[in-house]
């Protein structure tokens, strides 16, 4: 009984291994849109080192955003938490208005970095215009969030907890992420409907 218990155990673990690895890992289609971005517009990027990519099309409980080491090729991947208005474990509604509560899509630069309430942020500004520039009047920044955790997901029956439009990453990696990317370093947010854009 025990045994049987055991290899059950065993067999859905590796099932959701594998389902995760298959839902992290980012598209070929999605880093090329973010790259062939990041190379025509070399002039307004000041952070070459990293690009960034949030793939909204992936679910809350999936380290769904990409940290590209231009320099070394390695991508490092972080929990990232969407919008309460955006919808439950995937972001499916995004918008670019003034108290939404949404995420917002599109490419990004960030800007200064900060101590704010949930400790080391770092404001981002949106670069297309009906899209995603109401960013910096919306106080949408990157931050750390101690609801941005596995244990959240656990807790929450599967999904991350939610912000208020920013992208809240794990607190103990919140330090070391703003200070790989602030400095005008190139941010994509993937979503949804991006094929058509």
């Amino acid at each position: 009984m025990i045994k049987a218990l055991l290899i059950t155990i065993l067999i859905l673990l590796l099932t959701w291994s594998v389902h995760l690895a298959r839902v992290e890992r980012l598209s070929d289609p999605v880093r090329e849109k973010a790259m062939a971005y990041y190379r025509t517009c070399q002039d307004t990027i000041a952070n070459h080192r990293y690009l960034t990519v949030i793939d909204f099309t992936r679910p809350s409980y999936a380290r769904r955003m990409h940290i590209l080491d231009m320099e070394t090729g390695e991508t490092e991947r972080f929990l990232v938490a969407h919008g309460e208005n955006s919808g439950y474990i995937y972001a499916t509604e995004l918008s670019n208005q003034i108290g939404s509560h949404q995420s917002c899509r599109g490419y990004f630069l960030t800007g200064e970095d900060y101590q704010g309430d949930y400790g080391p942020a770092l404001r981002l500004h949106g670069l297309e215009e009906g899209v995603n520039d109401s960013t910096f009047r919306r106080d949408i920044v990157l931050h750390g969030a101690t609801w941005s955790s596995y244990g959240t997901i656990l807790e929450n029956g599967g999904r991350l907890g939610r912000s208020w439009g920013c992208p809240a990453v794990p607190l103990p990696a919140a330090g070391r992420i703003v200070e790989r990317l602030k400095g005008g370093s190139l941010i994509y947010v993937h979503a949804f409907d991006d094929t058509e854009r």
